[in-house]
């Protein structure tokens, strides 16, 4: 029986072969966007800006990863590999929900968790999700619970679960995370009306 010896260059030359006519799709990256919204009248006519602290902001293990998750049936996701968050998504959301709460509230103080432990706070807001997918072109859907505290002593003020679907504006992953972006503006259009009405203390 003869044996075949293949040299370095002769299997790097097959290698080559096989991969010729193929071609890898570059990866797209995508970030929420903050919507400034409508301030509510409450907080646009308080005589001082309040001071929040926003978190922790909790996202079940399945969605704190790099690929965007949709999900086409009940019992099943699907991750995009070429299609990523562009950062860690916990922190994107953080920020996001931020920058939406100080433009509701007309405030810049909005602490993202953890803050320093001698912060004077006036309201602390934690958010547990427990959807944060969809499917393309069909819908954005978020579910979970947010929690409104006293800054100082802690107790619960207020507290609320949420459904929220939006529409995404075509079939692309792009158009799933500006759907995405829309209704995690419409979550904190809720949070921030809640607060506005809510006094602090317990």
């Amino acid at each position: 029986m003869k044996r075949i010896h293949l040299t370095v260059p002769l299997l790097l030359a097959l290698l080559s072969a096989c991969t010729i006519g193929q071609t890898t799709r570059p990866a797209a990256f995508y970030v929420l966007s903050p919507d400034p919204g409508t301030p509510v009248a409450a907080a646009a006519s308080a005589s001082a800006p309040i001071s929040i602290g926003l978190g922790p902001v909790e996202l079940p293990d399945i969605f704190d990863r790099p690929q965007i998750v949709t999900r086409p049936s009940s019992n099943r996701i699907e991750l995009a590999e070429y299609d990523r968050w562009g950062g860690d998504l916990n922190k994107d959301l953080g920020r996001v929900l931020a920058q939406n709460l100080m433009s509701r509230l007309n405030t810049d103080k909005v602490l993202v968790y953890p803050w320093p432990s001698s912060s004077e706070l006036d309201y602390q807001v934690t958010v547990q999700f427990f959807r944060f997918d969809g499917q393309l072109g069909t819908e954005a859907l978020l579910e979970g619970v947010w929690r409104v505290l006293d800054g100082d002593k802690g107790c619960e003020l207020a507290a609320d679960r949420f459904h929220i679907q939006e529409s995404p504006e075509g079939s692309d992953y792009g158009a799933l995370v500006s759907a995405i972006s829309r209704a995690v503006a419409r979550l904190s259009d809720a949070i921030a009306s809640r607060i506005a009405a809510t006094p602090h203390g317990c």
